[in-house]
């Protein structure tokens, strides 16, 4: 376990491997633990970094912070602290999706890539049961024992609920629509299609499941709110394509099969 200090406050994090920084920023429920198994896969040639944000597993419990504007700036601070090289891919899931996405639109100099898992282009498309249900009993009752894994077990006790409903009452009025549309920096987007917490984006912002621009849109069939844990090669797999992908690339496709890539 590593520790780090910021304003007082604590910030647990983990790092492993060498090579270009890449930072994994978890979700609502959970903490850095369920990114493990995408750190090792990547290790191999990237210095990963996973922490957990305020009000989430071992950092500090500090409600003033739980909020997105603070989650955002924590990304800065912990770039800063650690002094880690500029610029950073990030990867973020639900709530962390969020934040990596903000900090991107707003410090894109920092940025090399970002990808979000679960993103929720505005609060509409994020299920109510978030705010209201208690995240254990979330786990259990909306995810269903069958969508769980060991990962968010051992760490969801530790959730902070209200980190939950004052970081979505953040985000209740915050629409993404226009940073995507807008990002300068390579972008990609994965859904599970069978998540009950987070929906794709539908209806009047369809459009933005197209793959344009450096943006690139992929749902994984069958998977639901933690497609890096329920599909953990493929999920890497698509992950690490991402990354090493050159100008010229148009679309991602998940494969099969993960296979360690030699550069």
């Amino acid at each position: 376990m590593s520790i780090t200090t910021i304003d007082s406050q604590l910030i647990h994090y983990e790092v492993l491997g060498r090579g270009q920084p890449l930072i994994f920023i978890h979700g609502w429920l959970g903490s850095w633990r369920y990114w493990w198994p995408s750190m090792q896969a990547l290790s191999a040639h990237y210095r990963t970094f996973a922490f957990d944000l305020w009000g989430f597993g071992d950092s500090s419990k500090s409600p003033q912070a739980y909020t997105l504007d603070a989650y955002i700036e924590m990304v800065d601070q912990f770039i800063d602290k650690l002094g880690v090289a500029r610029p950073v891919i990030l990867v973020g899931h639900g709530l962390g999706a969020i934040v990596a996405l903000s900090y991107t639109a707003k410090n894109p100099q920092n940025v090399a890539k970002v990808a979000t898992i679960a993103l929720p282009v505005t609060s509409a498309y994020l299920n109510s049961r978030l705010q209201d249900t208690d995240p254990e009993n979330l786990v259990n009752r909306v995810l269903g024992r069958a969508n769980s894994f060991s990962e968010i077990d051992s760490e969801i006790h530790k959730v902070d609920a209200t980190a939950v409903t004052k970081s979505i009452n953040s985000f209740s009025n915050v629409n993404l629509v226009n940073d995507i549309a807008n990002l300068t920096r390579p972008l990609l987007m994965v859904y599970g299609s069978q998540d009950s917490l987070v929906l794709p984006p539908n209806g009047e912002h369809s459009y933005l499941q197209q793959s344009v621009n450096d943006r690139f849109y992929v749902e994984l069939e069958l998977c639901h709110h933690f497609p890096m844990l329920q599909e953990k090669a493929k999920f890497n797999r698509l992950l690490l394509d991402f990354i090493l992908a050159s100008a010229e690339l148009t679309e991602l496709t998940p494969k099969e099969y993960w296979q360690r890539r030699i550069r």
